[in-house]
């Protein structure tokens, strides 16, 4: 009796460790290869949210059965938005910072071997988001400093607002930037509580997820 119980235990251990195992989730966004920074001069101007820029969530969620909680990931490539580059001291000033993302288009990156984890979107886009009340999700700033390096990436803290689900709020934005050819890219993440947004962390059937939420972006700027 106990070898059988034995090897009961054993087989839900292993078969909880491959559902677990069988989880992929996307790496962060992050820069492409570091690339070689651009004159001041050639920085200031009007920038605009180009195509291929991204935008999304990580969070941790535990899904039913599961012995762990694994991360949850979507995005959406449906993000725009501007900012006006200026000589400043010195160095730039960034100024007139807004960059909207469309909430509706979030779609799940992340799969499993037995769920297909893009069934949590339809609850998470109408029931907790509510994107048919509030479809996008909107970050501004005033202004943040630039020292370019010529030698590749600079690091900065941006102090904004976001706004999601009608709800606006301070938040802190760490990001790097390069300049890329005729491109600048930007890529960061800033931390929230979905619940100072007025959004209970998602409970479904299959599926309970954490408040702590990772807002990630990915954006290549052109000139407007």
């Amino acid at each position: 009796m106990a070898v059988v119980a034995g090897a009961g235990l054993l087989a839900l251990g292993t078969g909880a460790a491959l559902l677990l195992g069988s989880h992929r989730a996307p790496p962060p966004l992050a820069l492409s290869t570091p690339a070689a920074g651009a004159s001041q001069s050639n920085l200031v101007g009007t920038w605009k949210v180009a195509a291929g820029s991204q935008a999304g969530y990580r969070v941790k969620e535990r899904f039913i059965n599961q012995p762990a909680t694994t991360e949850a990931v979507a995005r959406t490539n449906q993000v725009s938005g501007s900012l006006v580059v200026a000589s400043s001291g010195g160095g730039l000033l960034a100024t007139h910072i807004h960059i909207t993302a469309d909430l509706a288009s979030l779609v799940s990156q992340d799969r499993y071997a037995t769920y297909q984890a893009y069934q949590r979107d339809f609850f998470v886009r109408s029931i907790y988001l509510e994107t048919s009340k509030f479809p996008t999700a909107d970050f501004t700033a005033d202004s943040v400093h630039v020292t370019p390096d010529a030698g590749g990436p600079v690091s900065m803290t941006v102090n904004g607002k976001l706004k999601v689900h009608g709800v606006t709020n301070a938040v802190v934005a760490q990001l790097q930037a390069q300049a890329s050819g005729d491109q600048v890219e930007v890529a960061g993440s800033l931390q929230v509580d979905m619940r100072d947004f007025g959004i209970a962390p998602p409970d479904i059937s299959f599926t309970t997820a954490e408040s702590q939420v990772l807002i990630e972006y990915h954006l290549l700027l052109t000139r407007a």
